[in-house]
C-alpha cells in the first residue's frame, strides 16, 4: 500500500563510529573523558634531587671518602604518584662517558629517597690502589617515561693504608709537664696525612701532618712509665699501622698540689668504691682543670689496703679516704680512716706514687693509725676526718687534722688533730667553735677542705660545712688554730642555701679550676659527680656558682 510521503516513517541518519561510543557511554553511565584528565594520566618522573652520600660527601667532589662501604640517596618523585624507578650510574670521574663502575636500579615510592649501597670492593677495585675520584647520577623513571639525568655529583675515594710511623725517642720528661715528641712518615708507601695518638690508653687524639707526613704531638706524661701508641692515618681517614714506645718520666720535683695525685697540678677526684655505683676499690678520676673529672676512673687500689699479704680493693670498705702530704714527701698521699664497722677509730697512710697509678701498700709505703689513738677526752673516736694543713702553725712537716666527735651523752664538737714530728702521730685538741647556725650540734654538719696556696709559700686551709637536713652550706676560709686553748679562727662566707638537702652524698672540696677560690664535688650513690664552682664570695649573700655534673662509670 503506498503512503503519502507525509505519512511516511522517517529514517535515522546512520549514526559516525565516534557518535556510536558517545552513545554507548552515555547509555552505560560512564563518564566521558576531558582534556584536563586526559593530560594527567602519564607525566614523566620529575629529575631527581638531593643527592647526598653516607659518609657525608659534597657535591663538588671536596670530599674524600675512607675505605668504606658508600650509600648513594636521591629523592624522587612523579605528578602522578606511585612507585618509581631510581637508576644509580657510578662512573671514574676520568673515565669514559658510561663506562660504568656500578649501575643499579631500586624502587622508591613516590616523594621519598631511593637508596644505593656501593660496596667498597667494587669502589677498591676501580681505584687500583689510589686515591681515585669518582663521578654519580640519577634518573627516575616509571616503566613508559623517564627524567633527564640529575646534577653529576663527585667524591674521591681512598683505598690507602699507611705504614708504620717513625716516632722519635724523646728526651727527659717529668711527670705532669707536657712533652713534645716527633713523628715521621713511614719508609714508603702511602705518606700519611696525620695520626691518632693514645698516652696510657687514654682518650685519643688526631693531629695533622705537613706534606711529608711530619708531626709534632704534645703529651703530658700520668706516670712514671708511660705507653705511647701512634697510628698512621690516610687522606681518607684510613688507619693505618701503630708503633708504640715507652716513656720514663721522673716523678715532680716540686710539692704536688692538693688532691692532685697524677701530678699535673690539677686536683683529683678520689672516691671510696662499694658504693657511689661503684665497685670496691679506691677510684681515681683526674681532674681536667677547668672544674671537671674523668668519667672514667681508675681503681689505685687494687693492690689493697696494707692489712695483710692478701691485700683486695675490698679493704677499703666502709672507709673514707683524704688526700694530703702525709708522709712529708711532695707526693700526694692516701689517708683511709673507718669511722665505724670492724676497724674502727684506726686507719692506714698508703705513700703515693704522685702518677696516678695504684698504690702500693708494702712494708715502708704504709703507716698505721692504731685505733684509739684519735680518741677524745670522753674515748669518742672522730666520725669524720679532713686534711687541715698547717692549721696548728706547729710546721711539723706534716699535715694536721680536723674531723667532728662526740655522742648523745657527752655532745658532739668540732677537734683539731694537731700532727706530730713522726708521720701518722696526731693529738687531738677540742676547739672552741660553734656550727655557722651557732649551736653545738656537730653532729649534724659534714666538713670538707682543701689547702690553697698563700703569698710567699705555705699554703693555708679552707673547709666547707654543710647541714644536711636544712641545705645551708658555708666556707671558712684561713683556719688558725691554737693547740693550747682550742681557739679557732677563719674568715666565714655563706656560701649557699638549699644545697642537696637531704641528699646522701660524698663531699670532696678542690680548687677545681685552678682560680684561687674553693669548690666542692658532691658524688652520689649512684655515681653522679656534682662539682660546684664558686665566685664572688661575700660574708653577707650566697656565692656564685657554676654547676657541672657527671657520671663515674668503672673502667
Amino acid at each position: 500500500m503506498y503512503l503519502p510521503s507525509s505519512h511516511r516513517p522517517r529514517r535515522r541518519p546512520a549514526l559516525t563510529a565516534a557518535a556510536a561510543l558517545g552513545l554507548l557511554i552515555a547509555t552505560a553511565g560512564i563518564a566521558r573523558p576531558t582534556a584536563a584528565s586526559a593530560a594527567t594520566q602519564d607525566n614523566p618522573p620529575a629529575v631527581p634531587t638531593t643527592l647526598r652520600t653516607s659518609p657525608v660527601t659534597s657535591c663538588d667532589g671536596a670530599t674524600i671518602v675512607g675505605d668504606t662501604d658508600l650509600y648513594l640517596y636521591a629523592n624522587v618523585s612523579d605528578p602522578d604518584g606511585g612507585t618509581l624507578g631510581a637508576d644509580f650510574l657510578l662512573t671514574r670521574h676520568d673515565g669514559e662517558s658510561g663506562d660504568a663502575i656500578a649501575e643499579a636500579q631500586v624502587s622508591a615510592a613516590s616523594g621519598t629517597r631511593a637508596v644505593y649501597l656501593v660496596r667498597k670492593d667494587k669502589l677498591e677495585a676501580a681505584a687500583g690502589g689510589s686515591l681515585t675520584e669518582f663521578d654519580w647520577k640519577v634518573r627516575a623513571t616509571d616503566s613508559d617515561r623517564t627524567s633527564d639525568w640529575s646534577t653529576v655529583c663527585h667524591f674521591s675515594f681512598d683505598p690507602t693504608h699507611p705504614g708504620t710511623p717513625v716516632i722519635t725517642e724523646p728526651g727527659a720528661s717529668t711527670v705532669g709537664h707536657p712533652l713534645s715528641i716527633a713523628v715521621s712518615a713511614p719508609g714508603g708507601g702511602t705518606v700519611p696525612t696525620g695520626y691518632r695518638y693514645q698516652l696510657n690508653g687514654g682518650a685519643p687524639v688526631n693531629v695533622s701532618a705537613d706534606a711529608s707526613g711530619n708531626a709534632t704531638l704534645t703529651v703530658t706524661p700520668t706516670s712514671s712509665t708511660n705507653v705511647l701508641s701512634v697510628t698512621s692515618l690516610s687522606a681518607g681517614g684510613n688507619y693505618g699501622e701503630t708503633a708504640t714506645i715507652y716513656i720514663i718520666s721522673a716523678p715532680p720535683s716540686t710539692n704536688q698540689a692538693d688532691g692532685d695525685l697524677t701530678g699535673d697540678d690539677i686536683p683529683d677526684l678520689l672516691t671510696v668504691g662499694a658504693r657511689n655505683g661503684l665497685p670496691s676499690g679506691l677510684w681515681l678520676a683526674p681532674g681536667t682543670g677547668d672544674g671537671h673529672v674523668s668519667t672514667s676512673p681508675t681503681d689505685i687500689g687494687v693492690n689493697g689496703g696494707g692489712r695483710n699479704s692478701h691485700g683486695s680493693p675490698s679493704d677499703f670498705d666502709g672507709s673514707t679516704v683524704i688526700t694530703g702530704r702525709f708522709t712529708g714527701g711532695a707526693e700526694q698521699d692516701v689517708l683511709v680512716y673507718f669511722p665505724s664497722g670492724t676497724y674502727a677509730g684506726s686507719g692506714v697512710v698508703v705513700k703515693g706514687n704522685g702518677d696516678g697509678s695504684p698504690l702500693n701498700p708494702v712494708s715502708g709505703n704504709t703507716i698505721n693509725i692504731y685505733g684509739g689513738s684519735l680518741q677524745d677526752v670522753y674515748g669518742n673516736n672522730p666520725l669524720q676526718l679532713a686534711n687541715a694543713g698547717t692549721t696548728s702553725g706547729r710546721d711539723t712537716g706534716f699535715p694536721d687534722l680536723i674531723g667532728i666527735s662526740g655522742d648523745s651523752a657527752n655532745g658532739y664538737a668540732l677537734n683539731l688533730y694537731a700532727s706530730g714530728f713522726n708521720a701518722g702521730l696526731f693529738f687531738p685538741v677540742t676547739l672552741n667553735a660553734t656550727t655557722p647556725d651557732g649551736t653545738a650540734n656537730w653532729n649534724d654538719w659534714t666538713v670538707a677542705t682543701t689547702q690553697l696556696p698563700t703569698p710567699g709559700g705555705g699554703g693555708s686551709t679552707a673547709m666547707f660545712l654543710w647541714n644536711k637536713s636544712t641545705g645551708e652550706l658555708d666556707l671558712w676560709e684561713d683556719l688558725a688554730a691554737d693547740p693550747e686553748t682550742g681557739d679557732l679562727t677563719y674568715t666565714a662566707y655563706p656560701v649557699a642555701t638549699g644545697w642537696h638537702t637531704g641528699a646522701a652524698v660524698t663531699l670532696q672540696a678542690a680548687d677545681a679550676d685552678g682560680d684561687g677560690v674553693p669548690d666542692l664535688r658532691a658524688v652520689s650513690e649512684a655515681g653522679t659527680v656534682t662539682t660546684d664552682l664558686f665566685t664572688d664570695l661575700s660574708g653577707s649573700a650566697p656565692a656564685t656558682v657554676t654547676r657541672i655534673t657527671g657520671t663515674l662509670t668503672a673502667s
